[in-house]
This record gives C-alpha cells, sequence and structure tokens, in this order.
C-alpha cells in the first residue's frame, strides 16, 4: 500500500497527548541522592536522636509545670438532678473541691472543661446530623427578611437527616423547621456550672466582661455568651447568625410561637403591638438563650426556646465539633491569671440537667493550665525521647559495627554479577 506521502500530499499532525518540553514533564530536573556512607548514616541518626531527645525534654518539663484538677459531679448531683428541658432552675448540686498548694494557680490563665463518658459523638449519624449551610447562614439569606422556603431541602433543614422538624399539634399537626436541627445541636450540653470560694461564698467571674445577664453588679458571672473559647476560624466561617428581622419573620415556622418570651426580646421594648429584637449577632440577655425546652410529653414547650437567634453562641460553636473519641472534655470557660487562690477550698455550683445515667456516661468538670504543647502531655514527651533514644542506640551499634569491622568504600570484592 502506498503511503500518503508517496502521492505528494503532505499531512499535518495534531499531537495532542504529547506533554510540553519542560524539564519537569521530561524528567530532565536536577537531582541529589545522596551516598548513605558509614559516617553519613551515623550522623544523622545522632543528629535526629539530639534534636528529639531535646524536644521531648522540653515538653516533658512543660508539662510538669501544669497544674490542674478534675472531679465527677454526675453522681453527687443524682438527688437534684433536674428535666433536662426545664426552663426554672428548681435546685443546685454543690460540689466541693480544694486547689492544692501551689502559685502555679494563681500565675497562670486557668482553662475551664466540662468532660463527658461514653458519649459516642463520633458515630456516622450523629456526625452527619447537622446542616452546614444552614449554621453558615447561606440557606436562609443573612441580609433577608425573606421567610424560609416550603421547601426543607432548599432550607438546608433537610441535610441533617435526624431532628429537622416536629408536628405541632396545636396548629393541626403543622410540620415546624428546627433551627438549627439535627442530632448534635439536640443533644447539646446544658448543664450550669459556677465556681465560688467556700468561705467567703464570692463567685469566680471566669465569664469575664460579659455582662449580658446584667448580674456583674451582684456579683455572679453571666452563665451564657462566652468569649474567646471557640476556634476563630469556626466563628468567622462556619457559623453566621440571620437578622433580627428574619428571626421575626420566620421564628414561628422554627417552632417560636410566644415570641415575646422567648429570650430574645428585649422586654424593654414592647410596646403591645409589636416587638423590637436585640442584634441577631448581639447577646441574648436570657440566663436561658439556646437552651432547647420540652414538655414532658416530648413536644416542644410553645418553641420557645427552640428557635435560636444566636448560632455563634460559643458554647454551641463548641460542642458542634465533635469529639473523635467516647470519652472527651470540651472547653467551657477561661479564668483569667490571678482570679484563684493557691491551697483555697472551693465549691462548684451545678444547674444538673444534662441526663448521662440512661447510656452509663460520667459527667466530669477540670480546671488545668496550659503550656506551649496545650494542656500536661507526658505521652507527647514520652514519645520523643524514645524515638530519640531509638535513633541513638542504632547510631551507637552502627558505630560499634563501623569500628570494629570497617568496609572499605568501593572495594571491587563486593560486586557481584553472573
Amino acid at each position: 500500500r502506498q503511503g500518503a506521502g508517496a502521492l505528494g500530499v503532505r499531512m499535518s499532525y495534531n499531537v495532542t497527548n504529547r506533554p510540553s518540553d519542560s524539564a519537569f514533564k521530561q524528567q530532565r530536573l536536577r537531582a541529589w541522592q545522596p551516598i548513605l556512607t558509614p559516617a553519613t548514616v551515623i550522623g544523622s541518626l545522632g543528629a535526629v536522636a539530639v534534636v528529639f531527645i531535646a524536644i521531648g525534654a522540653a515538653v516533658m518539663s512543660a508539662s510538669s509545670g501544669v497544674v490542674s484538677i478534675s472531679v465527677r459531679y454526675d453522681e453527687a448531683c443524682k438527688t437534684v438532678l433536674e428535666p433536662w428541658n426545664t426552663i426554672l432552675t428548681n435546685g443546685t448540686c454543690v460540689v466541693p473541691l480544694e486547689l492544692e498548694d501551689d502559685v502555679k494557680w494563681e500565675e497562670n490563665d486557668i482553662n475551664v472543661y466540662y468532660g463527658l463518658d461514653n458519649f459516642y459523638q463520633n458515630h456516622r449519624r450523629y456526625v452527619a446530623s447537622r446542616s452546614a449551610h444552614q449554621l453558615v447562614g447561606t440557606s436562609m439569606g443573612l441580609d433577608s427578611d425573606a421567610r424560609l422556603s416550603s421547601d426543607p431541602v432548599s432550607n438546608g433543614v433537610g441535610d441533617c437527616k435526624y431532628e429537622m422538624s416536629y408536628l405541632d399539634p396545636s396548629d393541626g399537626d403543622k410540620e415546624v423547621y428546627m433551627y438549627p436541627c439535627g442530632l448534635i445541636a439536640w443533644s447539646m450540653f446544658n448543664d450550669t456550672l459556677l465556681l465560688r470560694e467556700k468561705v467567703s461564698g464570692k463567685h469566680i467571674m471566669w465569664n469575664d466582661g460579659n455582662d449580658a445577664c446584667g448580674s456583674h453588679a451582684s456579683g455572679v458571672p453571666c452563665t451564657t455568651n462566652p468569649e474567646g473559647i471557640a476556634w476563630q476560624s469556626d466563628l468567622d466561617k462556619k457559623f453566621k447568625s440571620p437578622t433580627a428581622g428574619w428571626i421575626a419573620s420566620n421564628c414561628k415556622y422554627l417552632g417560636g410561637k410566644d415570641i415575646s418570651t422567648s429570650g430574645f426580646i428585649d422586654p424593654a421594648v414592647f410596646d403591645g403591638s409589636r416587638m423590637i429584637l436585640r442584634a441577631a449577632t448581639g447577646n441574648c440577655g436570657s440566663p436561658h438563650c439556646g437552651m432547647r425546652v420540652h414538655k414532658l410529653d416530648g413536644t416542644p414547650n410553645e418553641g420557645i426556646y427552640n428557635c435560636w437567634h444566636n448560632t455563634t453562641d460559643e458554647d454551641l460553636v463548641v460542642w458542634m465539633r465533635v469529639a473523635a473519641l467516647p470519652s472527651f472534655k470540651k472547653l467551657y470557660r477561661r479564668i483569667p491569671k490571678g482570679a484563684l487562690k493557691k491551697g483555697t477550698q472551693y465549691e462548684l455550683l451545678v444547674r444538673n440537667r444534662f441526663p448521662v445515667e440512661s447510656f452509663g456516661g460520667a459527667k466530669h468538670f477540670s480546671m488545668s493550665s496550659t503550656t506551649f504543647v496545650g494542656g500536661g502531655n507526658d505521652f507527647l514527651g514520652y514519645a520523643y525521647i524514645i524515638v530519640g533514644a531509638l535513633c541513638a542506640a542504632c547510631a551507637i551499634v552502627f558505630l560499634g559495627k563501623h569500628l570494629v569491622s570497617p568496609r572499605i568504600m568501593g572495594d571491587p570484592r563486593y560486586l557481584h554479577w553472573k
């Protein structure tokens, strides 16, 4: 067969899969391959050993300077367990604790944590039961007062899969959407914790600067709207509050029936015909803001707390970042330097609402100072030291082998071929 070239026809080829003539794509990049001589290997292992042991020693030293205390309080508070859906507080559980006589309690900022055992936040259904679009506001229009779409998917509720809505028996079993929806938000930790000196009765102001509840004058810290406990990246990118106008237009579709007593209404500015809302991104002013309240039969208590206006509440933001293990602790508050006294007896005041007995769980209260690697972490220091020690041991073994029976580099006797 004659080719096209033999007939005098000039063919043009369009090569589309040919890589460009670059050093990277044509594998002409300059490379350096170290020769693993005995000196190189021994020196590298020795250097790694020195660096790792030094880091491990620094971590261990910092960890040894951490002061901490932890107490389990759910067993001591069984007799005053309030219904998880309660609005009014009927009793306070008092748990004693005493700080060590260590000046570090006075010289450091102290983190306060609540902890849960046997609570599987990492369950696949639990983790997936949230709506990122709803929490960040993209499903509702933060700058719009428009009402929700009747389509659960379009307003973001459908992403939650569970605890998306409920049927309102007082309104012909009308479906009411939850905001925020999902199992994570629905099961938010809602114990109230306060700390005071046992002798003087003085409360520790661990929410200093926040007077949303108007309680600083009485010497009691505000129990809501903390600042500085959530990741700033979460607050900036994952949680946004809608406008007050949006809340007013949609709260009844989200379970908010009696909006005048919902906690995000300023009672001082209610003229009988209209209600003036607080700023949606501000403090709610109610000690029960952000608490889901239901009747004993499981139906919402007129939905007055079912419609949360502030998804940037840092207690909620912290809870929504799920834990990887069934036993975990989450940051609750921060105590400024100098607020605690060493060797002093304190009392933990607990409004015990979060039930754990049904799933064999436990609740803990803990306080701790921090270091450059977080709290006390002996494991990290031990890990660095062990790896460094192994590298040092290998370096010593290789050095001994090289000194006792050295190998001449480039000796042709070691060349083998067939």
